[in-house]
């Protein structure tokens, strides 16, 4: 069994679900932020959230629970294997760090939100999220810049489990013939003595067996 590559690129497939969560998670958080705050609309008692803001806090949550599953999907197959070659270190931990701060902000937006820290809280978050696309943009500029990749074995445990048998030395000229020999013997001719020794008829005499 010999040692495979692990990729670093993604599939096809789950190139387009992980830009699709991201999409989905950014454009509802940015369309929330209009509707909040330039598309209110007026009524009885003055101006009233706009009926599609409650839409795209709704849609923004559920892209917040996507987005926990793509990253779990990253995590394990291309954060480790760019981790090992030394490859967008600096950008792919940014990211991670970026995308942790948003589930921390954004856990404290749905759990601790008060009229205290309103005006301070929401900032710490979507302030970061706007810039979102501008770190994944980096992230992936930097890894396409950096296009040669050498392949190593993910861990020393990958190496000593991969290792390739070694084949056993084979010669033909090593091995015993047993069946050429056996026949060899059963073939040889049999050597009959005659007469007692001394005599002048005294003599070996092959005959075949």
């Amino acid at each position: 069994m010999y040692n495979l590559p692990l990729p670093i690129r993604f599939a096809k497939p789950h190139k387009r679900v992980l830009y699709g969560v991201f999409a989905l998670l950014w454009l509802s958080g940015a369309l929330w932020l209009g509707f909040h705050y330039f598309l209110r609309v007026p009524g009885e008692f003055g101006a009233t959230a706009h009926p599609l803001e409650i839409w795209w806090l709704r849609l923004h949550g559920l892209m917040g629970f996507a987005i926990l599953v793509v990253v779990g999907s990253v995590l394990p197959i291309h954060t480790r294997r760019a981790w090992h070659l030394h490859k967008n270190r600096s950008t792919g931990f940014l990211m991670q760090s970026v995308l942790l701060w948003l589930s921390l902000t954004g856990y404290a937006l749905y759990y601790f939100a008060t009229d205290a820290n309103a005006a301070w809280l929401p900032l710490l978050h979507w302030v970061v999220g706007l810039a979102l696309p501008l770190m994944l943009v980096l992230h992936i500029q930097r890894g396409r810049a950096r296009s040669k990749t050498v392949f190593k074995p993910v861990s020393a445990l990958d190496t000593h489990l991969n290792q390739p048998a070694s084949p056993t030395p084979f010669s033909v000229a090593s091995q015993p013939n047993t069946a050429c020999s056996a026949e060899r013997k059963n073939h040889a001719p049999l050597q009959v003595e005659t007469g007692a020794p001394g005599d002048a008829d005294h003599a070996l005499v092959q005959r075949p067996r």
